[in-house]
């Protein structure tokens, strides 16, 4: 029984992953490194950009009629905490706690052609890769900002805020996954030389202030 004027904190996890897979084209060919180490998830870091050596997952056996040259795997998660608590065991208010946002690349789900990559290929996957960790930031940084709800019972709270939580990260979704097939379109998957170098300069630009994005 919880007594007016106590206060009762409770603590609920969630866990929301959303994978985003990208096919490419290549316009010339140079044999890729295939990495033989076990596969993990490689969160984006601007000091260690990805390798061909990371996409280690084997071709699809009908890959040498495609006209795309490799496929880059990429899964924005977050992960939240929610504190509950009520001052009349009545009225439940629940508070996001913590939040925590990532942006990976699954080597063990990204494949490319042997003799089929090349190095405008990789600065191209490269540049979808910083286009995830624009919406990553943005994402964060939105979700941190979401207002505490108020129900009858202490799940209910839960589940509104969850709802918000998932309502705000999943439109932000939807405007990556519309934003990666535009700089697929523009830039020819990264053939269109002089789009591949504006969309480089946009999502630089971004990453530095991702509000800025669309």
């Amino acid at each position: 029984m919880v007594q007016k004027g106590e206060s009762v904190p409770k603590r609920s996890h969630v866990l929301h992953c959303v994978a985003l897979v990208l096919f490419v084209l290549s316009v010339a060919s140079l044999a890729p490194v295939l990495a033989e180490t076990e596969p993990v998830h490689i969160e984006w870091d601007a000091s260690h950009p990805i390798t061909w050596a990371l996409f280690q997952a084997s071709p699809p056996t009908d890959a040498p009629r495609r006209t795309e040259a490799a496929a880059i795997h990429m899964t924005i998660c977050w992960h939240a905490t929610y504190t509950v608590s009520s001052t009349d065991g009545t009225h439940w208010t629940s508070h996001l706690a913590t939040i925590s946002v990532t942006n990976t690349m699954e080597p063990s789900l990204s494949w490319a052609v042997p003799g089929r990559t090349t190095a405008s290929l990789l600065e191209h996957e490269q540049t979808h890769f910083d286009l995830g960790e624009v919406y990553r930031r943005k994402i964060d940084r939105q979700l941190r900002l979401v207002s505490p709800c108020t129900a009858r019972s202490q799940q209910d709270a839960v589940n509104a805020l969850d709802a918000n939580i998932r309502a705000i990260g999943d439109a932000l979704l939807q405007q990556w996954r519309a934003m990666t097939e535009l700089y697929d379109s523009q830039t020819s998957h990264g053939t269109n030389v002089s789009e591949q170098l504006r969309w480089q300069s946009l999502i630089a630009a971004w990453l530095l202030a991702p509000a800025t994005a669309p």
